[in-house]
């Protein structure tokens, strides 16, 4: 009888730790954030260990698995039985922190998990269902419960700055998870939680032939090109870039605007408001197939950079929201590796670092005539002005190589830990409190605060 389990992992050279990959959304030629980041971490792993990358989702248009490293193996559309066999025969668990709610069996076995929180996406429920009070109201209250069970049950956490970090730190003390016997365990917490951030690839990004992005739309000619790099989600602000862009059209009339992707290759993810109120906008102020274009669907992984090549100034944009100041943009890391020059709304940690660095300008929120200014100022530089801006985008890229990111997911799988198990806070009984009273102070002290632990019984 066939085991479908070695069919689609077959076998390893069994003499490195097996580390297993888990993430809900689909791996192939087109792919979202997640998955790129479960990819991209096993291609890197897989140097020093024997990585599976399991998604649950099995997709028509697959990535050649040929082209992987000889160390990952890669396996589609994993059920339960799947996922429990393959947990089964690898030492440590890297999930993202939505696994546990369809296999929650996974918090249970004598595995070192490692649950990624580089998504703090509590905040994208708040935006995304925020004109549905019922929808909102379930939706937040059971993701709040998932993501409380991962923080329980991880053996090691990670997250995509050290701005998250101080975050999640806040949620793992108010838990209960960072308690005293967390704290014997490492001081600095960073086995408990340590910085891994989405990366760049090593490789140079190139251009394929007939990818580009003026290849896909012959309308753009030799026009300046501000490209919006990937979906529109409803914590995104498009329409100020929009009627930025309106206003600037009067003074540069050449200007085009792309936005790269509509619709997310999960298929569970819905086309969101936002995405329907960009295009309604660019429809009333008729610059829609004139000077503002839709990519319908979503460009595929490996030709990403031939569309970001072909433009001149990527944008990035979004609301005053605590989603913004804990973000870390999947697609502004792409705009680093391809060295382009970056218009951004402050918020976030890599708007600082671009307006810093001087990648570009990070603008006001909704400030329509800041963006219009920086639209014309960016786009109306020589170009010995926009190279240094480019070198600069892509200096900052060189900080975020995936090789470098994942060092701390090394150390921890080559030596891995079992934190202490998790235990609810409640207040200690009268006994515990006199022992801790007599610890400090001895009887003196006892005697001297008898009255105040006697009178905590009565209340």
């Amino acid at each position: 009888m066939s085991d479908p389990v070695k069919e689609q992992v077959g076998d390893y050279v069994n003499k490195k730790s097996k580390i297993l990959i888990i993430t809900l959304e689909p791996i192939g030629k087109k792919m979202a954030g997640p998955a790129i980041r479960a990819l991209e971490i096993g291609k890197r792993l897989c140097r020093d260990f024997e990585v599976t990358v399991a998604s649950t989702v099995k997709v028509e248009d697959g990535i050649d698995k040929s082209s992987l490293p000889p160390n990952l193996k890669l396996v589609e559309g994993a059920g339960k039985k799947m996922i429990a066999r393959l947990a089964l025969i690898h030492s440590a668990i890297f999930i993202q922190a939505n696994v546990l709610k369809p296999f929650p069996f996974l918090g249970n076995m004598d595995k070192h998990l490692i649950v990624d929180l580089y998504d703090p996406y509590l905040f994208s429920v708040l935006v995304q269902y925020k004109d549905d009070p019922v929808q909102a109201e379930s939706s937040y209250r059971l993701m709040h419960q998932v993501l409380e069970k991962h923080m329980i049950k991880a053996d090691f956490t990670v997250c995509a700055s050290e701005r998250q970090r101080d975050y999640w730190l806040g949620r793992f003390c108010a838990l209960g998870r960072l308690n005293p016997e967390i704290y014997a365990v490492d001081r600095s917490l960073r086995k408990l939680i340590d910085v891994v951030p989405y990366g760049v690839p090593e490789e140079i990004p190139t251009k394929l032939p007939g990818k580009g992005l003026r290849e896909r739309l012959p309308q753009l000619g030799d026009a300046p090109v501000l490209l919006w790099g990937g979906g529109i989600w409803d914590w995104f602000d498009p329409l100020t870039v929009i009627n930025a862009v309106h206003q600037a059209l009067q003074e540069r009339p050449d200007l085009k605007l792309v936005f790269m992707g509509t619709k997310s290759p999960n298929p569970k993810v819905p086309v969101m408001d936002m995405t329907e109120k960009a295009r309604r906008l660019c429809d009333e102020l008729d610059m829609t197939g004139k000077s503002a274009f839709f990519l319908d669907g979503w460009v595929p992984y490996q030709e990403r950079a031939s569309c970001l090549l072909d433009a001149t100034v990527a944008v990035s944009a979004h609301f005053d929201l605590p989603e913004t100041r804990f973000s870390f943009r999947t697609r502004v890391l792409d705009y680093f590796w391809c060295g382009m020059p970056i218009l951004t709304t402050e918020g976030d940690r890599l708007a600082d670092l671009i307006a810093a660095k001087g990648a570009g300008f990070a603008l006001p929120y909704q400030d329509v005539a800041a963006w219009k200014a920086a639209i014309l100022e960016m786009t109306g530089k020589n170009s010995q002005e926009l190279q240094k801006v480019k070198e600069a985008s892509r200096a900052l890229g060189q900080e975020f190589l995936w090789d470098k990111n994942v060092e701390p997911l090394r150390k921890f799988l080559e030596n891995p830990h079992h934190l202490p198990d998790y235990k609810k806070v409640t207040m200690p009984n009268l006994l515990e409190r006199a022992h801790a009273v007599y610890r400090r102070g001895g009887k003196e002290l006892i005697l001297k605060r008898s009255a105040e632990l006697f009178g905590d019984i009565l209340k």
